[in-house]
């Protein structure tokens, strides 16, 4: 069984992690590329050796060889591009977050169970070798009963109105600042390691960055629903850059610094039990093959939509929180 995929979506991710994902899997075949620019769509299928460009996504999701579409368009068209690819028949594998917020990632979830296709969103970090070793310490006890986890990243985001990422700054195109673009990746991570959340609270603000129309500093608390807490600050007005990631428990710690890195270290009193675990060359690689894989063995994704909307409960309700100045239920 082969699986045809479409790309809806001609960035830097669809350029050079997804096409070159789907080209190496082995039971995976792209079909086709759309972009509102039919000029960049032909220079897709020309670079990956797809069959043909689009310029009309309603053409691209009419095409019979097409099994799944890959969304890697602007946040904005996340749910839009999503839910027709739905209802036109086509399994989903979405860029994060889903959607803007979290009614539209809702409706792109129904759409999708109301179709009978399968949803995942991108967050191929839980495929990461590290995420999985600490998955697996956390579910052996190995810290005791998680009780902290503590989230810093950022950097100095340097993106100029003539930048073809400057959509990520905007709110009617991005949705919000760090916390939406890389954060959602790292709690993601939360979410997988330590399930669902329960309420937020937070802050998002600008302070320094009056280039940019999103906030430039976003922190927010959140209890888990086992009663775990969680602390999270992402920022892109500070020069220097942050990755950390650390997990307590009643009985020892997990500590990475810079989580994209292969470090990984257990500490228990005086102990100290340090991996090596670095992901593979594509992040994307390993994301696309469980998606094929399980089309191909009918059991679907390892993970689903439900999943990929968790982080962005969270995200959501820290906004909402920096409004009202109270704790969200989420």
């Amino acid at each position: 069984m082969s699986i045809g995929w479409g790309i809806v979506g001609c960035g830097d991710i669809a350029n050079k992690a997804v096409a070159p994902a789907i080209n190496e899997q082995a039971d995976s075949e792209l079909v086709a590329f759309f972009s509102h620019s039919a000029e960049r769509a032909e220079e897709m299928r020309a670079e990956h050796g797809a069959r043909r460009a689009y310029s009309c996504l309603d053409e691209i999701l009419a095409d019979d060889e097409i099994d799944v579409v890959y969304v890697a368009s602007p946040v904005h068209r996340h749910a839009p591009e999503s839910i027709a690819a739905a209802r036109a028949g086509k399994h989903v594998l979405c860029e994060k977050p889903m959607a803007l917020n979290v009614a539209d990632a809702e409706a792109t979830i129904a759409a999708c169970d109301e179709a009978g296709v399968h949803l995942t969103a991108a967050y191929y970090r839980r495929f990461f070798p590290k995420a999985q070793k600490m998955k697996e310490l956390l579910d052996a006890g190995a810290i005791g009963r998680p009780v902290l986890a503590r989230v810093c990243i950022g950097g100095r985001a340097v993106i100029t109105e003539d930048n073809p990422k400057h959509w990520r700054t905007v709110p009617e195109t991005g949705g919000g600042g760090a916390l939406m673009d890389v954060g959602s990746h790292r709690l993601d991570l939360i979410c997988y390691l330590l399930g669902e959340p329960a309420q937020v609270c937070g802050f998002a603000d600008s302070i320094d960055r009056e280039d940019m129309r999103v906030p430039d500093t976003e922190s927010l608390l959140c209890r888990m629903k086992s009663g775990a807490h969680v602390q999270c600050t992402a920022y892109w007005c500070m020069p220097d850059r942050a990755d950390e990631l650390e997990i307590w428990g009643t009985e020892g710690r997990l500590v990475t610094r810079h989580f994209d890195g292969p470090e990984l270290t257990l500490v228990r009193g005086d102990e100290r039990e340090s991996w090596e675990l670095p992901p593979v060359a594509n992040w994307h690689a390993p994301l696309v093959d469980d998606f094929a894989r399980g089309l191909v063995e009918g059991r679907g994704p390892t993970f689903t939509g439900r999943d990929g909307i968790l982080s962005q409960r969270i995200i959501n309700g820290c906004y909402d929180s920096s409004v009202s100045g109270e704790t969200e239920q989420v």
